[in-house]
């Protein structure tokens, strides 16, 4: 009779996910990573995608996006980024608003609608992190993001036009 009761409750994962994305001038490539932690704090998932022809906006949202797509399940997940853009356009309700005004005038909004659905599906919140300041899955994630933009075999990414 001990264990009676401890499985009726619903057991919730928490995760946390360091995102990033970079632009290469250099080489005309952008790359985004993420980097994913359970509630422990053990890494169980890196993702890392390069693209030609973005931009380093685009590839700070595809880190986010591509973190929130590997869960298949409603899942409670912390995504921290150094990415001003995307934490301020998510948590000032500015990438909600463009898309229920239908602002086109904005750009990236294929990824906005994309990561506004995620982010419903899911339980998510956003913390800001100062990039470059020691921060050693921030980093990790900013060293991939970088290796992915200059890696063979990446995609070509679409963008909207601009008018």
């Amino acid at each position: 009779m001990l264990f009676v009761g401890i499985f009726s409750k619903e057991f919730v994962m928490r995760y946390k996910a360091y995102t990033d994305g970079s632009y290469q001038d250099s080489v005309g490539a952008g790359g985004c990573a993420s980097i994913i932690l359970d509630e422990t704090g053990k890494v169980i998932k890196i993702i890392c995608q390069g693209f030609k022809e973005t931009t380093n906006n685009r590839m700070e949202l595809r880190g986010v996006i591509n973190t929130l797509k590997y869960f298949e399940n409603k899942t409670d997940i912390e995504i921290v980024s150094d990415s001003q853009y995307v934490i301020n356009s998510i948590t000032g309700g500015h990438a909600k608003r463009w898309i229920e005004e239908k602002d086109f005038s904005k750009k990236n909004l294929d990824l906005w609608f994309e990561l506004l659905d995620l982010v419903e599906f899911h339980n998510v919140s956003f913390t800001w992190v100062k990039g470059h300041s020691g921060n050693k899955y921030n980093e990790l994630a900013d060293i991939l993001a970088v290796v992915s933009a200059n890696c063979l075999n990446i995609q070509k990414e679409w963008q909207q036009e601009s008018s």
